[in-house]
């Protein structure tokens, strides 16, 4: 019989799935003869309101609540609290996740990969009760870690960055068994492409600086605000902006953008993120944890710009410490610190230079293999 491997993320955002996929493509693409490959939204097997306020909980605090989002986030990242906000969870997920502990108990995986710790809860659960056997592999989507991420008894945690294995060693997780293989990015962001066809491709002018704007999944941030400030600029560029399902921003940048000279290609959202990333000279965007994923895979330059205070500003102090991004604290400077650069392309080698130490754009395929190297010894 084949072995199974079970892929599955949680809809909490767009790059826990976007993870799920990139190592399910990667599996494709390897075509292991002896492993069947399953991918599936946990949240598909709770219930409907469950589903639905767990996504709309977290838009709401991110995009209403940012500061208290980011207190509480930081207030759980507490060992003595930790303790009894896991019971909680545990609590929870024993009366949500029921359709889903069926489904793995029936199912029997060989190999659970989560790349969200809700999944992870649930899987650890049933393995310490000894109810499933399976090796859980848990891909945290950030650069550094937080105590809902420490799911025991997870056999092994893939991280993006040595702070990421130090924060997990800090939860007194073996070094043995977390491995720094970085986020799994779809494998075509780690090709290398014809820049000048890509241009050609998507209708952009190959003599022009380009700078993309991305606003995540939901096309959260103020990203409005970044148009009018960069296309105000005396320098010649031409935008795009990536608006992902936020239709209404969609709309009010296309009327933007018939009041600037500036040449400003808005989309909602789009399947071929890559091709964008190519074209791109750089990126002005949160710092997501698979958006900065994809951007190092490119080796495009990132101007960090109002991350959520919580994950995302710990994204961005590990890319700024690295010397790979820049990050605007004040979008008033954002127009001046943009045209630094475009005038000084030595800052952008730099930065670019910089990508090269630490982008991973293997990770799926490493996912996939250590999987599948898994199965063959089990």
């Amino acid at each position: 019989m084949k072995k199974r491997v079970l892929i599955t993320y949680a809809t909490a955002g767009i790059g826990h799935k976007k993870a799920a996929f990139a190592v399910k493509a990667a599996f494709e693409e390897l075509s292991p003869n002896d492993v069947e490959v399953v991918i599936m939204d946990a949240l598909d097997y709770t219930s409907a309101f469950f589903k639905w306020s767990y996504l709309q909980f977290y838009l709401l605090m991110v995009n209403k609540f940012p500061l208290l989002w980011g207190i509480s986030y930081y207030i759980t990242d507490n060992f003595f609290l930790n303790i009894v906000i896991s019971k909680l969870r545990t609590f929870s997920n024993r009366l949500n996740a029921q359709k889903l502990n069926r489904y793995l108990m029936e199912w029997k995986p060989d190999v659970v990969i989560s790349t969200h710790f809700f999944a992870s809860e649930v899987v650890a659960s049933l393995k310490a009760s000894k109810a499933l056997k399976a090796h859980l592999i848990t891909v945290v989507t950030d650069y550094r870690l937080h105590s809902w991420w420490v799911c025991e008894p997870t056999d092994i945690y893939v991280v993006g960055s040595d702070d990421a294995m130090a924060d997990l060693v800090r939860w007194g997780v073996s070094a043995e068994r977390v491995k720094v293989l970085g986020l799994p990015t779809e494998p075509i962001f780690g090709k290398d492409m014809d820049k000048s066809k890509v241009l050609e491709k998507l209708a952009l002018d190959k003599g022009l600086f380009t700078v993309l704007v991305i606003g995540g999944g939901f096309g959260v941030g103020p990203i409005e605000e970044i148009v009018r400030s960069i296309s105000g600029s005396a320098l010649d560029m031409q935008i795009v902006v990536v608006c992902g399902h936020n239709e209404t921003l969609a709309g009010k940048l296309r009327e933007l953008s018939k009041g600037t000279q500036k040449k400003v290609k808005v989309l909602g959202f789009v399947n071929d993120v890559y091709d964008y990333m190519e074209a791109a000279d750089l990126l002005i965007s949160k710092s997501g944890g698979i958006t900065v994923a994809e951007s190092l895979a490119k080796r495009l330059p990132m101007m960090v710009i109002s991350p959520i205070l919580g994950q995302e500003t710990r994204n961005s102090d590990f890319l700024t410490s690295r010397g790979a991004a820049v990050e605007i604290k004040n979008i008033q400077d954002l127009k001046g610190v943009l045209e630094d650069l475009m005038r000084d392309p030595s800052k952008l080698a730099k930065m670019k230079g910089a990508i090269e130490k630490i982008r991973r754009p293997s990770a799926a395929y490493d996912v996939a293999r250590y999987a599948a190297y898994i199965c063959s010894i089990t």
